[in-house]
């Protein structure tokens, strides 16, 4: 690697001796521009005995080698720019036709370090419209200085990005499904990492956005159920559970504020208007809206998962513990209101092109959502443990046959899988407090019942795998393990 830096910009500082304070305030400057790497020229360093000093100005406002010229105007340097006086006054007559010219007007910048009694910058005339750098706020003095330093080195604070691809929605593919999505989505991500006072406005923003636009997923009658079209749907959907997924995983990172549990679950419940026919729907067959509670229960595995992994079980009740509400369930004679388990779902669809192109799976939904979380940030057994977390708490709290929730990733279930982790923590007293109120009780005594239950009577377990496979409730809770250690 070579040692050979770089040679240090030069700049010529101009300015005037208005006083002895100001004097100083400039050497003070030019030093501390040549400790920040600027070889600094200044008349008491570089002007000698002997030398003309209107042919050195000349000299540094003009030479090529000075990449840079600083004015620093205070009251009496506009001044005698404007009367052209003094040796401000030679400066100017050089510097002026430059500026107007537009040569080399990168090179020149001035440095305000003064205003009138009206609180106007103290500029010369040829100078006033154009950008200067305010040292008149001796509070902001380091700022000030960086901005001047990153200017002459031309490193500027925002610098301006590249130019990206047209947004994907603008593509004229009409078999794409793309969703406006993207600025709102960076908008709210911006807002809640940084912590800025509009990152809860600007979250609503965006799952009101995207829900908005959810009539796009809308398979048409017409549609083939075995075409490609039907995975495209389904796969159109990633980016969008992506974004969502990024986003509340920086909510579940941020200082806890209870609105944005309050939001999630309102974006969840937004999706349930989506999984029925309605007036406009039209002509419509059964499994037209399973791709939607595919992706409703998909999101909720994840904001869920989200929830447990970073311990905010804040944000974990507000998706499992508040009631949705279903207007046609009600309609059609069942409970509008429910709980969580209204995401559960058989999704026909699918399961109608594994029967038709025979692909001899237990569950393609179970298959589809292994195979959508690569790339998601978690893994999929993370996912498994939280719908086995959620079919728990829905037995714990809800005996009625008609609140269910199967646990369908768990079709992949490796055999003799060791309990999860959330379990084998939970043999600390400490951490099975931690693990009672995400299955929604207070003691161990309903799970104790449960498992005691499943324990008498196997078959009463959900049966995966042409039925022959129960799982093992006990043995995955590691409930004789449970609280077994302080």
């Amino acid at each position: 690697m070579s040692d050979i830096q770089p040679a240090a910009p030069k700049a010529f500082i101009s300015y005037s001796w208005s006083s002895s304070d100001h004097e100083a305030r400039v050497l003070d400057l030019a030093t501390d521009l040549r400790s920040a790497g600027v070889d600094a020229i200044l008349d008491k360093w570089d002007l000698r005995e002997g030398q003309e000093s209107t042919a050195f100005m000349e000299q540094m406002v003009t030479d090529k080698g000075i990449q840079k010229v600083i004015i620093v105007s205070d009251r009496v340097y506009a001044e005698k720019s404007d009367q052209r006086s003094g040796g401000a006054g030679t400066e100017a007559q050089i510097i002026s036709p430059k500026l107007y010219s537009g040569e080399d007007e990168g090179k020149f910048v001035a440095l305000v370090f003064e205003r009138d009694e009206h609180g106007n910058a103290c500029l010369p005339t040829y100078y006033t419209s154009r950008i200067f750098i305010d040292f008149t706020d001796l509070t902001r003095a380091t700022d000030s200085f960086e901005q001047l330093v990153r200017w002459i080195f031309d490193k500027p604070l925002y610098k301006k990005p590249d130019v990206g691809r047209p947004p994907a929605y603008l593509k004229s593919d009409e078999a794409t499904i793309t969703l406006a999505t993207s600025a709102a989505h960076r908008r709210a991500m911006d807002a809640v990492q940084n912590s800025k006072p509009h990152a809860f406005a600007a979250t609503q923003e965006y799952l009101e956005t995207l829900t908005d636009q959810l009539e796009a997923f809308r398979i048409n009658v017409e549609t083939d159920p075995l075409s490609d079209e039907i995975s495209s749907n389904y796969a159109a959907f990633l980016p969008y559970r992506d974004e969502a997924i990024t986003l509340v995983r920086a909510i579940a990172r941020a200082e806890p504020e209870t609105r944005y549990g309050d939001a999630l679950h309102a974006f969840l419940e937004r999706f349930i208007p989506y999984f029925h026919a309605t007036p406009e729907s039209g002509r419509h067959r059964k499994f037209d809206f399973d791709n939607y509670k595919f992706f409703a229960h998909e999101l909720l595995l994840y904001f869920c998962t989200i929830a447990m992994t970073d311990g905010r079980s804040d944000l974990f009740d507000a998706i499992t513990g508040r009631p949705y509400y279903d207007a046609v369930r009600g309609e059609n004679g069942g409970n509008a209101v429910g709980t969580y388990d209204v995401f559960f779902f058989h999704d026909s669809l699918l399961d109608h092109r594994n029967k038709q192109l025979e692909l001899r799976r237990h569950s393609l939904h179970a298959d589809l959502l292994k195979e959508r979380a690569a790339g998601s940030g978690f893994r999929f057994e993370q996912l498994i443990q939280t719908d086995f977390v959620l079919f728990l708490r829905n037995r714990l709290l809800h005996a009625e046959s008609y609140y269910f929730w199967f646990p369908v990733t768990m079709y992949l279930l490796s055999y003799g899988h060791r309990p999860f982790e959330i379990f084998a923590r939970a043999q600390s007293t400490r951490e099975l407090m931690r693990l009672l109120p995400l299955l929604g009780i207070e003691d161990r005594v309903p799970l104790d019942e449960l498992v005691k239950v499943y324990s008498d009577d196997p078959q009463k377990a959900p049966r995966f795998n042409d039925g022959w496979d129960c799982l093992d409730i006990g043995r995955l809770t590691g409930h004789d393990q449970l609280g077994s250690r302080p």
